[in-house]
């Protein structure tokens, strides 16, 4: 089943939980649009790390024009094929989608993918069953490739087919693994390539504190810390250039 969005979008949807959770996420609870300077723009280069079915990447992919570029990485094969799916349905020729989990090392995980709300499946499998949001059971396992960001921006060219030198945004939504994506991009924060980050911090499994001060060390700062519940953090931060 496909619904419409505003932006003359459409979304297959995989579960009842895209539309109760997911989807309010991001157009009700705008969790990802709290300050102006993280909206992607037109030309822009856009990562979606944690992309599910693309509700984040299709809603990018308008706003960053033909000259844009949004790079979606989603590890559940469940769920890439509806992304691939989404992309289709929406034409979107500026999406490159990868089925890929960010992490710190080149290496290949179990992927833990939850029953009740898929999109909230994780590499880690305390964070699925003992998920502060709802004690999800674990519907399949699959092992998946892990990549570090550092190795996806160098070998870019063959991953993606265009030579990325700079991020202008990147969504990390990954269940747990934040602060292992940001160490496996740590030649990225040293040459200082990604200009903004808005991270989801799943503060059963991350410490909120900890991770901004990690890329505090980087140059960047914070402009804005969100809580929801007692589940999770979003924070922005920025380059200071």
């Amino acid at each position: 089943m496909a619904i419409k969005l505003p932006g003359n979008i459409r979304i297959m949807i995989d579960s009842e939980a895209a539309i109760n959770i997911n989807i309010p996420d991001h157009y009700l609870r705008k969790e990802y649009l709290r300050h102006p300077d993280y909206i992607p723009r037109d030309g822009w280069i856009v990562i979606d790390a944690g992309a599910y079915i693309g509700i984040y990447t299709i809603w990018a992919s308008r706003l960053v024009g033909n000259s844009g570029l949004v790079i979606a990485l989603e590890p559940n094969p469940l769920a890439f094929r509806w992304l691939l799916s989404n992309i289709e349905l929406n034409r979107c020729v500026n999406v490159k989608a990868l089925p890929y989990a960010l992490g710190d090392e080149l290496t290949k995980s179990t992927l833990y993918v939850a029953d009740a709300n898929p999109e909230a499946s994780s590499l880690i499998k305390s964070h699925v069953i003992k998920n502060p949001a709802g004690r999800y059971s674990i519907l399949c396992s699959f092992m998946v490739p892990i990549v570090t960001l550092d190795y996806l921006i160098d070998n870019s060219l063959n991953l993606i087919g265009k030579r990325i030198q700079r991020v202008n945004l990147m969504r990390i939504d990954i269940e747990g693994y934040e602060m292992k994506v940001l160490k496996g991009a740590r030649k990225s924060l040293e040459k200082g390539l990604i200009d903004r980050l808005v991270v989801e911090v799943h503060i059963d499994q991350a410490n909120t504190a900890e991770l901004a001060r990690y890329l505090i060390q980087f140059g960047y700062t914070l402009d804005k810390t969100v809580r929801f519940g007692g589940v999770k953090d979003v924070i922005y931060m920025r380059l200071r250039h």
